[in-house]
């Protein structure tokens, strides 16, 4: 009698994400879906290639930038935080 061998389970290795929405007009998301459509990618790889920067920072290099710009916009931010 054989004995069935077992699969080893395929482990995945996830990044942590976290979602962001945002509204498009009809019209502004067809124009979208169909520029991804011809490029062969989803509406998502789509929109994130043009809001992601091509060159990818180090946090040592990011860290610096992201406090001058909280920094620079510390009224603002606090006035959305209370909204």
């Amino acid at each position: 009698m054989k004995t069935k061998r077992r699969k080893s389970p395929i482990v995945k290795t996830q990044k942590k994400t976290t979602r962001v929405t945002v509204d498009f007009p009809v019209a502004e998301h067809r124009k979208l879906k169909a520029l991804a459509a011809l490029e062969g990618i989803t509406l998502q790889e789509y929109i994130r290639s043009r809001v992601t920067p091509s060159t990818d920072l180090s946090n040592e290099e990011l860290d610096p930038i992201v406090k001058n710009i909280i920094d620079e916009n510390e009224d603002t931010l606090k006035r959305l935080a209370n909204k």
